[in-house]
């Protein structure tokens, strides 16, 4: 497992982050203080209490190509866990 902190600025951000997610293979969560929410999932995004404490915990083979693709959108913070 590999924790992963990101930038959800707006609904664009958020968009990104849940089409990266769906091309994974296994489980991606966003986690946010204690709520943990399906990162596959556009109304689970949605429901984070905030946007600007949230971290990805993914697989670690899935994480490579995760990451690649949210730098890309500048979704992923400057500082990786």
């Amino acid at each position: 497992m590999k924790i992963i902190p990101v930038y959800l600025r707006d609904m664009q951000d958020a968009k990104h982050l849940v089409q990266a997610a769906e091309a994974c293979k296994k489980e991606v969560d966003l986690l946010c203080g204690r709520y943990v929410v399906d990162a596959k999932s556009m109304l689970g995004v949605f429901s984070l209490p905030c946007f600007d404490d949230v971290k990805m915990r993914v697989e670690d083979e899935d994480a490579k190509i995760l990451i690649q693709y949210l730098e890309q959108g500048n979704v992923i913070r400057m500082e990786e866990n």
